[in-house]
């Protein structure tokens, strides 16, 4: 497994980041082969405080930070940034979640390290930005949801905005970071420069915040439930036993089927269905008269099978349990199960997402993550340090988690 060639094999990556947002961008790298080296204080990345926990260690960790090396370093203390400068010397990329400033106070900013490492590829990830009025707030996933404006288009018809069920902002950020990464590393095999990157949590929402563009007809748009608020029909659909299912056709064939899959020919005709815009319109009625048709079998698996005869675009709303039995999730393998850290000894694999792609000829591997500084005597090695100062920053900084 291990021996397969693998797209990024030789690209190395210095990993400063703490949490969510960071670790998932370099984690994404190790599925296709980067090397990572998370540098670590002596308590860790909190992450590997996150639930679940499986022996006592939380598991969001194992995801987050799979495939790294990890070693521990106090950037407090002179020596830890002469061995991170030494790490980054030869490194294609950097990555860093702490608060704007935060680097630039250890010495290792990018204007510092750029002169090092001329094709160093300086990635920050924030909550807001590495300038700007909001650059030195606090910031989590959930404000990244908020200033962006997702969470005000998000929650019941009427109701009170609410947040995403999961950590939108983070993940995001995550998968924007590395693939702004991989954008660089283009450039800078091609010419040999690096860059600084800025990636934040409220830029990703934004990215994904549609509603922004209603702004040019002057529609704010605000929650709408179960239902898209401007295509329709298009949301969940419930029956009178409480089961639901998604359904898409708001346009063209997929609308036609569906009226013949209810056998109402007379909506392809009716002045308040019979187009895009007056569907939307009378959305509300509209959704009576299909969950009305619902009911009329006798659980939502009949009515599925009547909407897949008629290739009108639905499915069932999958709790998690769900997506692991979920025939095609199944199929394509996107739920796997990937190896536990060294120090989770009562089972050896876990279950969890698989690489966000699949490839041919080069397919990514979730790797296993590692416990807190155990790659710290190797590295430090490597780098040259006499087994006297290895020993000495193995004791001044053993890890204390």
């Amino acid at each position: 497994m291990e021996d397969r060639e693998m797209m990024l094999k030789g690209v190395k990556i210095i990993d400063f980041t703490l949490n969510i947002a960071g670790p998932t961008a370099s984690a994404l790298a190790t599925d296709y082969g980067a090397t990572v080296i998370k540098v670590e204080s002596q308590t860790g990345d909190p992450c590997r405080g996150y639930a679940p926990y499986i022996d006592g260690k939380g598991m969001s960790h194992a995801w987050a930070n799979r495939g790294k090396q990890s070693v521990v370093v106090n950037l407090k203390d002179p020596r830890g940034v002469e061995v991170c400068k030494k790490l980054i010397a030869d490194a294609d990329v950097l990555v860093e979640s702490f608060r704007p400033g935060v680097m630039e106070r250890f010495g290792l900013g990018y204007d510092t390290l750029k002169e090092i490492n001329p094709k160093l590829i300086y990635c920050s990830i924030s909550a807001f930005g590495q300038t700007g009025p909001y650059a030195q707030k606090p910031g989590y996933d959930l404000m990244g949801q908020a200033i962006s404006g997702m969470i005000s288009v998000t929650g019941e018809k009427g109701g009170r905005p609410l947040q995403h069920g999961v950590s939108l902002a983070d993940f995001f950020a995550g998968v924007n970071a590395y693939a702004a990464i991989a954008t660089a590393l283009i450039y800078q095999r091609a010419t040999g420069k690096g860059q600084h990157i800025d990636v934040s949590l409220i830029q990703g929402m934004i990215y994904l915040n549609s509603p922004i563009d209603r702004l040019n007809v002057g529609l704010i748009v605000k929650p709408n439930g179960r239902h898209h608020p401007a295509q329709a029909p298009f949301g969940c659909f419930y029956n009178d036993k409480g089961e639901a299912v998604v359904i898409c056709a708001h346009t063209g064939r997929p609308w036609e089927n569906l009226t013949k899959a209810m056998e109402r020919p007379d909506l392809l005709t009716d002045e308040k269905f019979a187009e895009f815009r007056t569907r939307t319109a009378n959305q509300d009625e509209l959704v009576t008269i299909i969950e009305a048709w619902l009911n009329t079998f006798p659980n939502i698996d009949a009515a599925i099978a009547r909407l897949d005869e008629f290739d009108v675009p639905n499915c069932k709303i999958n709790n998690t349990q769900d997506v692991l039995n979920d025939p095609q999730v199944k199929h394509m393998g996107y739920v796997v199960e990937a190896p536990t850290p060294d120090d989770v000894t009562s089972q050896d694999t876990y279950i969890t997402r698989g690489p966000n792609a699949l490839f041919s000829e080069t397919p990514g591997y979730i790797h296993k993550a590692p416990t807190l500084g155990q790659n710290s005597r190797e590295i430090f090695e490597e780098l040259g340090y006499s087994a006297e100062e290895v020993e000495s920053m193995l004791s001044d900084w053993a890890p204390k988690r």
